[in-house]
């Protein structure tokens, strides 16, 4: 082995994409700083990768690194009953199989679970599960109910998921044990891809169901958001991200679907039923899509909702396939 040594000082290099500067981080949340060496520039893989929103691993028996799509890996199906079991089980290459019932995360000692997929951030009325860098994980119910995933804490997520792929959230129903305040919302998904949440009801009073933060290819079939206290769902810097056959119902706050930064966004065959924004300083509307491409909201069911108009955006138009009744906007604004 050759080895060869670099001297570097105070280069001082920026990297920015799409507009916003990166802080380029390792595993373990160090700053890593790009160099230029004999005139070429090296940047840390991870840190890009993450930044682009796609997943990268490191296999150190065959010493490769994968970007976005891994090689195939066995899937272990793990069945559980308990929220310390299912807490135990998550991680990459699961299908975690969850029985009827409720599975409180908040009774679960941090301290008892030896998982390096599993971390807790600490919110302001407690701590938050958050999973990074998890692949290929299934979390199904198999009863004739939904299994039910809930948090105390009101300022805390459900489920945070980071740097992950081609998570799966089959037949779960999932909230708050209290009412939600600030940032507290169900699942949120950050620098993640390939994401699919079929059959599932996510309610409040968490803030909002869902947050999406530099996510793509994400599919949300069959399920409902309801009774949350902001609002539906905030979705940025992402892209290829489909609702069909949902229900948001009974929202509540402020803007409820807010849309940014986003190519390849559709609500095709949804309903919208008695969502209200209730904000008396900040009247606003039921869509606020700002700087997007490929827009599409088409064949959907409006119904008693209460808002400052329907889209914030003049030039955002909705089709004709979408009904509307009783709401208190016109369907054209």
């Amino acid at each position: 082995m050759r080895v060869q040594h670099i001297c570097l000082f105070g280069q001082d290099i920026k990297i920015y994409v799409d507009g916003n500067l990166v802080t380029p981080k390792d595993a373990s949340g160090r700053i890593v700083e790009p160099f230029i060496s004999e005139g070429t520039t090296y940047l840390p893989v991870r840190a890009i990768s993450e930044a682009l929103g796609r997943p990268v691993e490191w296999d150190g028996t065959t010493n490769s690194i994968y970007i976005g799509e891994a090689l195939p890996q066995e899937i272990v199906e793990v069945t559980v009953s308990t929220a310390e079991e299912l807490v135990a089980a998550l991680g990459s290459n699961k299908k975690i199989l969850l029985e009827e019932g409720v599975y409180n995360l908040t009774t679960v000692n941090p301290s008892y679970i030896n998982n390096p997929s599993v971390s807790y951030a600490e919110s302001y009325d407690g701590p938050e599960l958050v999973l990074k860098g998890v692949h290929n994980l299934t979390i199904q119910g198999i009863g004739d109910t939904h299994s039910e995933i809930i948090i105390q804490p009101r300022y805390a997520w459900v489920m945070s998921f980071q740097n992950s792929s081609n998570i799966s959230i089959i037949n779960i129903k999932a909230g708050h044990t209290q009412d939600g305040y600030c940032s507290g919302g169900v699942f949120s998904f950050e620098n993640s891809s390939g994401i699919r949440i079929e059959d599932t009801l996510m309610y409040g009073c968490g803030t909002i169901g869902l947050n999406l933060m530099r996510v793509s290819d994400m599919r949300v079939i069959n399920s409902s958001i309801y009774e949350c206290t902001y609002g539906i769902m905030n979705v940025n810097y992402s892209s290829d991200i489909i609702f069909t056959d949902c229900i948001f119902r009974d929202n509540k706050g402020f803007t409820m679907v807010q849309v940014g930064q986003t190519s390849g966004f559709a609500i095709a065959s949804c309903s919208f039923l008695r969502n209200i924004n209730d904000s008396s300083f900040f009247p606003d509307p039921m869509f606020s899509i700002s700087h997007c491409e490929s827009v599409v909201i088409t064949d959907n069911l409006f119904t008693e909702n209460f808002a400052e108009k329907l889209i914030a955006q003049e030039d955002v138009k909705l089709d004709s396939s979408n009904t509307f009744k009783n709401n208190s906007f016109d369907s054209k604004s």
